[in-house]
């Protein structure tokens, strides 16, 4: 256990497992310098105006891929391809407050 407490040791030990977490902190890097890209980046001088305006606009026009999409079956595509707890959700009878048509007042207390 000595070999652990020793400044080579330590060094050895992270030079061989570089491959390891090296992608991981340039993955990290990029994404951090990204994110302050309209302020120049981690270390970058802080872009013009015009500049900043460019990159803050999106970067494709694609529709976003983190869009919540529900699973389909087969058997619902081939119907209408509507899923089956879409349709339910119209079809249900209102719940709470709604049920009754009307909105009750709060009372006032005295």
């Amino acid at each position: 256990m000595d070999f652990f407490q020793d400044t080579a040791g330590r060094l050895l030990i992270l030079l061989v497992t570089t491959p390891l977490w090296w992608p991981v902190m340039k993955a990290l890097w990029d994404e951090v310098n990204w994110m302050l890209r309209d302020e120049g980046g981690v270390f970058g001088p802080i872009p013009p105006e015009r500049e900043r305006e460019k990159l803050l606009r999106p970067v494709s026009k694609a529709e976003d891929p983190l869009l919540e999409e529900p699973i389909i079956t087969p058997e619902q595509r081939a119907r209408g391809g509507q899923p089956g707890w879409a349709r339910e959700a119209e079809e249900e009878e209102p719940r709470g407050f709604a049920r009754s048509g009307k909105v009750k007042q709060p009372t006032r207390f005295r």
